[in-house]
């Protein structure tokens, strides 16, 4: 049996707008950090006692050029207007009520510098400024001696002082990393964290895409360790022949194959390597190369190896 036309064109009418209002209602829009925005501006170039704006405009590209190719930031021009005395000025929009120049709030940072040049010393000054706040946040000084050309030698050195690539230490495999967090001290209580330490947050009045592309660093001292040196078992059986032994495990540990184990000396130097080779229910057959003839392998030697740490049993009630 065939429904209606107008039936079905209504049920889907319907069906439309009800995903559609539903969809609308889950819609959450969600601030993302991003790359800090920043321009680069020219103050003054002096080249013995003559102001150099084709040599200031020249050291900004450069710059900018250094810093794209990090690829961490967005570099935006600035418009300047060249004065009389030779000078670089912001050429930007004035605000109503002061007739002040002001500047464009979507860019976070202004990395403006200074190079003064006698004879063949050369001194470059690079700061960063917050825009929205216009607060000095970072200042660096760079020296070079020669030529003025010399001078564009430091802008690698320049862009590694300002704009730092993140260091990612690899995770050492004898620490915990499911405890790391817990063994963190918390430097920003969560009722300050928005104020004072929510870098990565735009929401938040802390924000600074700049330190926030940073990578926290762990104190690996207070995380926990994931494996540890300790004893592994005993050995039950030596074959001289074969050079084999059956080796039992303490309670908790579980050998696998080939796990590499090792009999200490008394000072606690390594004289005999074992590698497992076979695990079976009543304990694991490990192989064993030569052993010194003044110190061979007796039932009962004690084997040691990386291992969890032991589980610690809950401390009893009173």
């Amino acid at each position: 049996m065939h429904q209606p036309r107008n039936v079905l064109v209504t049920v889907a009418l319907l069906s439309t707008v009800i995903a559609t209002e539903i969809h609308a209602a889950d819609t959450v829009s969600v601030l993302s950090a991003e790359k800090p925005k920043v321009a680069i501006f020219a103050e003054d170039v002096t080249v013995d006692g003559t102001r150099r704006p084709d040599l200031g405009r020249a050291l900004a590209d450069s710059l900018s050029t250094n810093l794209l190719r990090r690829g961490q930031m967005r570099v935006f021009n600035l418009t300047t207007e060249e004065t009389k005395s030779g000078t670089q000025t912001l050429a930007l929009a004035k605000d109503e009520k002061t007739q002040a120049p002001v500047m464009d709030k979507d860019v976070d940072y202004l990395l403006s510098f200074n190079l003064f040049s006698n004879a063949n010393e050369h001194r470059l000054t690079v700061k960063k400024t917050r825009v929205s706040t216009s607060e000095l946040v970072d200042s660096h000084q760079f020296f070079t001696y020669g030529r003025v050309s010399d001078v564009f030698s430091l802008m690698g050195k320049v862009v590694e002082r300002i704009d730092p690539l993140p260091v990612r230490h690899a995770f050492p495999a004898t620490q915990s990393p499911a405890e790391i967090r817990a063994a963190q001290p918390d430097l920003d209580p969560p009722h300050r964290g928005f104020w004072a330490g929510d870098y990565a947050n735009p929401a938040s009045p802390a924000y600074d895409p700049w330190r926030g592309n940073l990578v926290t660093q762990y104190d690996l001292k207070n995380v926990p360790k994931a494996l540890i040196y300790r004893e592994l078992g005993s050995i039950q059986h030596i074959d001289n022949t074969w050079k084999f032994t059956i080796v039992r495990p303490v309670k908790g540990v579980e050998l696998r194959p080939n796990d590499p184990l090792h009999v200490l000396y008394d000072e606690g130097d390594v004289y005999a390597n074992l590698r497992v080779g076979t695990v079976e229910r009543e304990g694991a057959v490990a192989d064993f190369g030569g052993t010194p003839e003044h110190h061979p392998l007796f039932n009962g030697d004690k084997v040691f190896g990386w291992h969890t740490p032991p589980v610690e049993k809950p401390a009893k009630a009173k």
